[in-house]
């Protein structure tokens, strides 16, 4: 098994760890479905999403923010990114000036959503791993819908999924877990069979709320540990998913 952690009064603990629901474990659960978050998780769109909150921010005559501080910005959506990268630069929003300028943010951000936004390490292992297992695999972002599917088809994994729902796909945005129901609805699984994995507290709260197993991973945008988020499970690196749910039976062949 691979290195699973979670925080304890004694420090990490290197084993599998089910945290929320100790009625099943990982060596008896594999799931009957997977629906991943995006940013953080598959993805590392940061240096991307900085370019573009950086041109808003410029002309609307503010300061500028480096890509590590733009990280922790990220989550909840584009809405969010937007009013968090100008209270940073000193200047608050209400809710009427952020939607004024959501259509000129995703503007910019469309036009170099794809320049620098690259696969997190043995992402592409990790959905192959479960599609070689016959799993359906869906994704479920804040980020708007439209952009999302531009970056899976530049990043060569929108085959992979066969739902994928976005900050405006449904009437709410995780940790609401409507999307991630919806998700699994299109894929046809029940939320106790189906499997989240994500990075960030938004996942973590959508999944416990719509009664869904949870994975994290680490090194993702929230800016604090992974371990502290109460996920089921904690990984020490993406690449671990793959080895903690093994699947009952062979592995399928691509045709």
């Amino acid at each position: 098994q691979p290195p699973c952690r979670r925080a304890t009064q004694d420090g990490p603990v290197d084993t599998p760890v089910r945290m929320t629901r100790p009625d099943t474990n990982a060596d008896a659960f594999f799931p009957a479905a997977v629906v991943w978050d995006l940013d953080g998780t598959l993805v590392d769109s940061a240096a991307d999403l900085a370019t573009a909150l950086n041109a808003l921010l410029v002309e609307q005559g503010q300061r500028t923010h480096a890509v590590d501080q733009v990280r922790p910005m990220i989550g909840h959506g584009v809405a969010k990114l937007v009013e968090r990268g100008f209270r940073a630069a000193g200047a608050t929003l209400d809710r009427a000036e952020v939607e004024q300028l959501l259509p000129r943010f995703m503007t910019l951000y469309t036009a170099c959503a794809t320049d620098q936004t690259h696969l997190i390490d043995h992402a592409r292992d990790v959905l192959e791993h479960f599609y070689h297992a016959g799993v359906p695999q869906g994704l479920c972002t804040n980020k708007p819908e439209g952009v999302t599917r531009q970056i899976l088809q530049a990043l060569d994994i929108a085959g992979f999924f066969s739902a994928v729902i976005g900050g405006d796909s449904t009437t709410a945005r995780k940790p609401d877990p409507l999307p991630l129901q919806t998700c699994l609805q299109q894929l046809g699984t029940e939320p106790a069979q189906g499997l989240m994995i994500g990075d960030s507290g938004a996942d973590v709260g959508a999944a416990q709320a719509a009664g869904v197993a949870v994975v994290m991973v680490p090194d993702g945008y929230t800016g604090v540990p992974a371990e502290s988020l109460g996920a089921d499970w904690v990984v020490g690196r993406l690449a671990d998913v793959a080895a903690l749910f093994s699947p009952p039976g062979p592995l399928r062949h691509s045709a």
